[in-house]
């Protein structure tokens, strides 16, 4: 992992409760693909990597299946705790990277990565993931992926990118190409190092619209990490710009996503 690489992935951590506030949740018909595909025992546990700060950890909490949340940034994981305690729902929180958990093995019936596959290391992710489902258990990784180039004010955004001077042209809402499922499920695929550990691959998309004030748009735009490690003065020439176009066009904005959706099934029989 490049230095770059390694700041944006832990540059969330220093907006968490922005970042709470303003990352949406994901589309229940998914949650429940997820759940109907692994078959959950009575009881089986799920492990969460790199939970953030526990939109997807509450989805599958309130279906009653008890979570244990990996989260490498500790604002993150703070939010976490916060948001379960006292509620009774079976959920725990591990400050720690999936490298460096302390995870059983053989333990989880599911292991799920909520918009946090990408950052793991290629390879490594698997074998520990391996090592720490149940025989038949299921790795689910799946992302929210908003569709920027399809807003209608599109062209109105890239010109206040554009004399803002954020460079991001190959970057989120400037960025031409779009995530293609079946790119997304060819790479999951191809990056499992044993064929014979992993199988019943499979993946689904899920479509939906958010829409946004000026400020929610701003918002969701400072939790991203291309745009949390811009010089402060860029970014806010560049999201007082954004917030600016969205009033001058009627003060709200409509967000496409899709949610994309890989499964796989680790190999052996056992209760999940």
């Amino acid at each position: 992992m490049t230095d770059f690489t390694q700041q944006r992935r832990t540059s969330f951590d220093a907006a968490a409760q922005l970042y709470d506030d303003a990352r949406p949740a994901y589309p229940e018909p998914m949650i429940d693909a997820v759940l109907a595909y692994a078959g959950l025992a009575p009881g089986a546990r799920a492990l969460e990597i790199g939970a953030g700060t526990g939109q997807a950890t509450a989805q599958f909490a309130w279906r009653g299946i008890p979570v244990h949340a990996v989260e490498p940034g500790a604002a993150m994981a703070d939010v976490i705790r916060e948001k379960f305690e006292g509620t009774g729902l079976e959920v725990t929180v591990e400050t720690a990277d999936l490298e460096t958990a302390a995870l059983p093995p053989r333990a989880f019936g599911l292991v799920f990565a909520s918009t946090s596959w990408h950052w793991l290391t290629p390879g490594v992710r698997w074998s520990i993931v391996g090592e720490t489902l149940a025989p038949g258990g299921t790795l689910a990784a799946f992302w929210n992926i908003p569709h920027w180039r399809r807003t209608a004010l599109c062209p109105q955004l890239d010109a206040v990118y554009r004399s803002s001077g954020a460079d991001l042209s190959q970057l989120g809402p400037m960025a031409a190409a779009e995530v293609e499922h079946a790119a997304l499920m060819a790479e999951f695929f191809n990056d499992a190092p044993d064929r014979e550990a992993f199988t019943d691959f499979r993946g689904a998309q899920f479509g939906w619209e958010e829409t946004y004030t000026a400020q929610e748009y701003v918002a969701l735009l400072g939790t991203y990490g291309d745009h949390l490690t811009l010089e402060p003065d860029v970014r806010e020439r560049l999201l007082t710009g954004v917030a600016a176009v969205i009033e001058e066009h009627g003060g709200t904005l409509e967000l496409p996503y899709t949610t994309h959706l890989l499964v796989a099934r680790r190999a052996g029989a056992g209760a999940a």
